[in-house]
């Protein structure tokens, strides 16, 4: 994938887009990505940080908003789910974690996410630089 169509993507659901090189860096540095097409152009990603051991982080999962509702984002995320579990050694276990959009919450909940409590796992952080 490239820069502008991950820009197109963002776009297409209301993100703001970051610089083109800030894309083209985050997508050379994801560990592993999918891109679903329509007709030649991408309508849905997903970019994944993971050690290949123990943790995946789930970067970016866009859906063109014009794609959303017709199981395409079910379907990417089932797929790539489907590689993580073909790295794993028997017995081992992985953690799959996310930031949902807002409102998308219950999409997780549909692909077996858990919200975490704060009494459970304590508080998600994040700090922005720049």
């Amino acid at each position: 994938m490239k820069a502008a169509e991950f820009s197109e993507l963002f776009a297409s659901v209301g993100w703001k887009c970051p610089a083109q090189e800030q894309m083209s860096l985050a997508i050379h540095n994801s560990t592993k990505s999918f891109v679903l097409r329509y007709k030649g152009k991408a309508v849905a990603t997903i970019n994944w940080l993971g050690d290949y051991g123990m943790h995946w982080f789930m970067k970016e999962f866009i859906v063109n908003q014009k794609f959303q509702g017709h199981m395409i984002g079910t379907l990417l995320y089932r797929f790539s789910e489907n590689f993580i579990k073909s790295t794993l050694k028997e017995n081992w276990k992985i953690c799959i974690n996310l930031r949902s959009s807002k409102g998308q919450e219950e999409f997780y909940h549909s692909l077996g996410f858990q919200t975490m409590s704060v009494n459970e796992t304590g508080s998600g952080m994040e700090k922005m630089l720049g």
